[in-house]
């Protein structure tokens, strides 16, 4: 319960019953989505029937091509080349629980919030904040899988029963050099430097990173390094009015961040490779309210079956140890 000031107890009940105010239930607790936002209005999320696994096809090796004339024999060995990656469905749950007492004085004043309402407000926030928080960590326990899995900062990681140990074509790319992300040599920031290299090494012709995040410490060096002086002449030669950074981008991509990355982190992704599953019926879905044999209380639970999946790993990226 929060400190608030007051005479009288300021639950839930109270806080939406008892004085005049607005309609409205403002945030002072969660952060913001940028990424799991960023997934389901960019086409990132796709919607399953169900099924025990989630599979994904995969092809990683070539057949035998080869110049011929004549009679020449033609090779006719067998190539594989092809296997699939299988993930598992993960679930998460969040209550939503209300008493007889609550029902009843939240219904005393006709310009009250309904407290359901607020309640299931409250507990769909907190389901997405658990979601985004586990999709920039590594899976643990019952938790879907993160892009500390996916993008992984050490070689030779298993993931979806892959070993890109034995299988390197499965490996994302990556650099654990330590860096001062703001330093300078030669008027070369360190930190766009690297993140120039991570960009090349994850590219491949039009195939290339379309999101960047990291944290809010690099997102402010990156602003800071825009605005310096050099930038700033830059500017003026240009004849462009003002000067702001904070829609900034990095080689057409915007430069985002995220408060649940991971420190010392800066991922560079590209999303056409890497999917948000919704199981179909546990999309955020509300469970009916059902009462507890020896309580006036009934509670019901919102629920997501999910899982973040790619089908090829080396177009993402990671920078690991940036300071």
């Amino acid at each position: 319960m929060a400190a608030v000031s007051r005479t009288d107890s300021w639950d839930a009940a109270w806080t939406l019953t008892a004085d005049t105010h607005r309609k409205r239930l403002s945030d002072n607790i969660f952060d913001a989505y940028p990424f799991l936002d960023f997934m389901f209005k960019n086409g990132n999320v796709e919607t399953e029937s169900g099924g025990r696994i989630i599979r994904e096809d995969l092809l990683y090796g070539t057949n035998t091509a080869e110049f011929y004339s004549g009679y020449d024999v033609l090779s006719t060995s067998a190539v594989d080349g092809v296997t699939a990656a299988f993930y598992n469905w993960r679930y998460a749950a969040v209550p939503i629980t209300i008493n007889q007492e609550e029902e009843m004085q939240n219904r005393r004043r006709e310009d009250a919030v309904s407290l359901l309402l607020a309640k299931t407000e409250q507990s769909m926030l907190s389901l997405r904040d658990q979601i985004n928080a586990s999709l920039f960590s590594s899976q643990s326990g019952k938790s879907c899988l993160g892009l500390q899995d996916i993008v992984a900062d050490s070689s030779g990681t298993t993931l979806a029963g892959i070993n890109a140990t034995n299988e390197t074509w499965w490996e994302n790319k990556r650099d654990t050099t330590s860096t001062d992300f703001d330093s300078v040599s030669s008027n070369i920031y360190a930190g766009p430097e690297l993140m120039g290299t991570l960009f090349n090494n994850s590219s491949e012709g039009n195939e290339t990173p379309n999101y960047l995040v990291s944290t809010l410490t690099f997102y402010g060096q990156y602003e800071k390094i825009l605005e310096s002086t050099g930038y700033t002449r830059f500017q003026a030669n240009q004849g462009t009015p003002g000067l702001n950074a904070q829609n900034a981008t990095f080689r057409g991509i915007p430069f985002t961040y995220d408060r649940d990355c991971p420190s010392g982190h800066l991922y560079m992704l590209n999303t056409r490779y890497l999917k948000l599953k919704i199981m179909e019926g546990q999309n955020f879905a509300k469970s009916p309210f059902r009462h507890n044999t020896n309580q006036l209380a009934r509670v019901a639970f919102i629920t997501v079956g999910l899982q973040l999946i790619t089908n090829n790993r080396r177009r993402q990226g990671v920078l690991t140890a940036l300071t």
